[in-house]
């Protein structure tokens, strides 16, 4: 299970799950341009090889709003410090700072201790962490729009000791008591299913 951010050139905020097989990264990501237009979506499978210089890079095929694409990253020193994202995000942002729990899923029976999802949102650009109940941990990156929250994800589920990508659409909502409610749409390795979370407060 892999997962990171990036920025510069034509990103202002990016963000990305995804697992590693082998040689093989299979990622999804999400970031926000610096012309500030739309959040983009897209996916990506890197070959990680040695460069003529010795150095780690990735070989990367991948597709961004439907468009293929090819890159090459090479390996770099680790960025100290990571600019401050923009405070004053483009969309309001609805999900920064929230957490969830599961209430109900079709994956899984639901625990006394259900898995919580703990997330962050700018310039409309989602991401978060989760863990508990059937789950050591997970990652997940995504685009809110229109009060529709597109996402892809990873975990590792504790009984299978497997690693698992999924995406997925989730409907943001309020109940009568004021709390949010995700009610979410999921395919997980090519199994659909359906979720229901709601906030903690």
């Amino acid at each position: 299970m892999i997962w990171g951010e990036y920025f510069g050139g034509t990103v202002s905020v990016g963000r990305f799950v995804g697992r590693r097989d082998a040689d093989v990264l299979s990622i999804r990501f999400a970031h926000r341009p610096v012309s500030g237009a739309e959040v983009v979506l897209g996916t990506a499978h890197s070959t990680i090889r040695w460069s003529d210089t010795g150095e780690l890079e990735l070989y990367e095929t991948f597709e961004k709003d439907g468009e293929p694409h090819v890159s090459i990253c090479t390996e770099a020193e680790r960025h100290a410090a990571w600019p401050e994202l923009d405070p004053s995000s483009r969309s309001t942002p609805q999900l920064d700072g929230t957490t969830f729990v599961l209430e109900e899923s079709s994956a899984s029976t639901v625990s006394a201790e259900p898995t919580r999802f703990e997330f962050d949102e700018n310039s409309g650009v989602v991401w978060g962490f989760y863990f508990g109940d059937t789950v050591t941990s997970g990652h997940c990156v995504g685009r809110l729009r229109d009060g529709v929250l597109d996402e892809y994800f990873v975990h590792h589920v504790i009984a299978s000791d497997a690693t698992l990508l999924g995406d997925s659409s989730t409907t943001l909502g309020r109940r009568a008591d004021g709390r949010l409610e995700l009610v979410e749409a999921f395919v997980l390795d090519g199994v659909p299913g359906k979720s229901v979370c709601v906030q903690v407060v």
